[in-house]
């Protein structure tokens, strides 16, 4: 949720929250101030009917409820789009928040016990009650170091969460770099391998952009199913090609990117090496046993020249890409 407001209208709605919370006794924190903001702000319906119905007139009030609904309506908008991790984030930061309140409410309450035993110790000569408060004391203090170790568990718990939240974080990270129909890596992931290595000028980038030669035709003449098994098997072609020199990713559409952190001589060769193998492709439709056998490519190259942007370098790639195929396509065009 975002407030945006200006100074009038969330002063507005200022006039309108604080009521409501003093009516239901609910202390003005700033994660309950924020859920009743939102309230009368209607943000929310479905926050609003759970405050409503969490939070009557009459009702107690619980901040454990609070904790839960803060974290379900604002937390889990600036957490990670992966409904798994978001979750888990949630259920690890409420433990920890509910272990250490109640922690917290343990250590206050022996607190004042020690402080009352104290003042019996110092005032009262009555050995009963000293025998009393030392027994009660001493209950007291079994009961902190049990809670203690209770606290200690859920700690053990929650740092165990912590390394598969930071597992499913790493996952998600590379998932969301990989095209999930050629299970190659992705535009975002593209970018990210150019920018680094285009971070060392003194190291030579050279860039391939590949596109499908008469993909639309293939699609209308084979159907988008067969289309999308062209580009799988393409893009598996071009994934044993990856290695630590030589980066390949599906560009977007019909098209694929390669960047070689080579010499364009080498470079040459890869391109030369990619339209051969895609040259003898055959692939068969599984449900009618039909065949393509002629699937071409049109690959534009060049090499990073010292002082361009990644933005011209790529643009002189895609130059090369539109000469391949003014020429008569199935080709390769340095440039």
């Amino acid at each position: 949720m975002n407030f945006k407001d200006d100074l009038s209208t969330a002063s507005d709605y200022l006039r309108m929250a604080v009521p409501l919370m003093v009516r239901r006794r609910i202390p003005p924190t700033p994660y309950n101030y924020a859920l009743w903001y939102a309230h009368v702000q209607n943000a929310s319906p479905e926050l609003s009917r759970a405050l409503l119905a969490e939070f009557p007139e009459s009702g107690p009030y619980n901040p454990e409820i609070s904790e839960v609904l803060f974290f379900e309506y604002f937390v889990k908008h600036y957490l990670p789009s992966s409904p798994q991790v978001r979750d888990l984030i949630v259920d690890i930061v409420t433990q920890l928040t509910r272990a250490v309140s109640r922690n917290l409410r343990d250590a206050q309450d022996y607190g004042a016990s020690l402080r009352e035993a104290i003042e019996v110790f110092e005032n009262n000569v009555d050995q009963e009650h000293i025998r009393f408060m030392l027994g009660q004391l001493l209950t007291e203090t079994r009961d902190l170091a049990h809670q203690t170790q209770v606290f200690c568990n859920e700690l053990e718990s929650a740092n165990a969460q912590v390394e598969q939240l930071k597992r499913e974080l790493e996952a998600s990270e590379r998932q969301a770099r990989i095209d999930a129909l050629t299970q190659i890596p992705n535009r975002r992931a593209f970018d990210e391998a150019l920018a680094q290595s285009l971070s060392a000028p003194d190291e030579p980038t050279c860039l391939l952009i590949i596109d499908l030669d008469h993909f639309k035709r293939l699609n209308d003449s084979y159907g988008h199913v067969m289309g999308d098994r062209v580009l799988e098997v393409v893009g598996q072609v071009l994934a044993h090609l990856h290695n630590e020199r030589v980066f390949v990713a599906r560009y977007g559409g019909e098209e694929f990117a390669v960047i070689v952190n080579d010499e364009l001589a080498v470079a040459q060769q890869l391109a030369a090496e990619i339209h051969r193998q895609i040259a003898t492709l055959h692939i068969r439709r599984k449900s009618t046993q039909d065949t393509i056998r002629s699937i071409t490519v049109s690959i534009g190259l060049t090499r990073f020249q010292p002082g361009e942007t990644s933005e011209s370098f790529i643009e002189r790639a895609d130059r090369g890409l539109y000469l391949a195929k003014e020429g008569g396509r199935d080709r390769v065009v340095v440039v």
